[in-house]
């Protein structure tokens, strides 16, 4: 481990075999704080070719991942784009929290030159992990690896966006078929963009509560949620998770699909809450 440095010297540790002063990636720009799911590990190797990407594996739920976020970030701040913090939510990307070892949360990994470095699990005060992002700009030196990430936060501003005209022409058309189609072309040219995601969602749901898929538990689920009873759709989701978790993967795997469908369409709503405890809890 580095020398655990004071916390208001950290932006200037020295890099021992570094080639000085790190020096700003020609066209790298972007968000230096930023949360991704699978379609940005592309990305997040790309950068880590020219700085290290710390990865935070959290969840909403987490009180530990509540303490230690903010400390990352301020950190990351501080460092002004020698190092980038990508954070993902383990609920919505379960095989991204299983590829970086997460048997716990908060987990916290590094990628160096595309390969995945573990740095330490559970919340830590602020000077160790000043102390482990000290020995973590060494090794990135060491490897050559001193770029900065000119910070370019992405706007909140939304936008009218022309690849949605054609879904949007077949949700007014009432074409459930072709506007899930469209939506997903939306999605293979722009894998984050939101609208098409909650889009998607919310039309597979629509499709198979019209086609009256059948008297399963899922579609009763499906059924509940559509009159607006989302707390009975979830027990009902979570409860086929839990039973189904070790003996039918098949059944898990739609519930748990079909329950983070539901999550998308709500957004925000605080019922999803909740249901994201228990959901972390029955996979974790």
């Amino acid at each position: 481990m580095a020398e655990n440095l004071p916390a208001d010297t950290f932006g200037a540790v020295s890099l021992e075999g570094g080639a000085g002063a790190p020096q700003d990636a020609p066209g790298l720009s972007g968000p230096i704080i930023r949360d991704i799911d699978e379609a940005d590990l592309e990305e997040i190797v790309q950068i880590s070719n020219q700085l290290p990407v710390v990865i935070d594996l959290w969840a909403d739920w987490c009180q530990p991942c509540k303490q230690l976020t903010p400390i990352l970030e301020d950190i990351i701040r501080e460092l002004d784009g020698r190092v980038v913090l990508a954070k993902v939510d383990v609920e919505m990307n379960p095989q991204l929290a299983q590829m970086f070892g997460a048997q716990s949360i908060p987990t916290v990994v590094a990628v160096i030159a595309g390969r995945p470095v573990p740095l330490f699990q559970g919340a830590q005060p602020k000077e160790q992990v000043v102390a482990v992002f000290n020995e973590l700009l060494k090794i990135a030196a060491n490897a050559g690896l001193t770029g900065r990430m000119i910070d370019a936060p992405e706007s909140d501003t939304p936008k009218a966006n022309p690849l949605h005209e054609a879904a949007l022409a077949a949700e007014d058309a009432g074409d459930l078929d072709g506007a899930i189609a469209e939506w997903n072309r939306v999605l293979a040219q722009a894998p984050k963009d939101q609208v098409a995601k909650e889009a998607i969602a919310r039309l597979n749901l629509a499709k198979r509560v019209k086609e009256g898929e059948d008297d399963s538990p899922l579609a009763m689920a499906d059924a509940a949620f559509v009159q607006g009873d989302a707390d009975s759709a979830f027990g009902i989701l979570l409860d086929q998770i839990a039973k189904t978790k070790t003996t039918d993967p098949e059944t898990f795997e739609a519930a748990r699909a079909r329950l983070l469908e539901m999550f998308t369409v709500l957004g925000a709503d605080p019922r999803v809450k909740a249901a994201r405890a228990r959901l972390s809890s029955l996979l974790f």
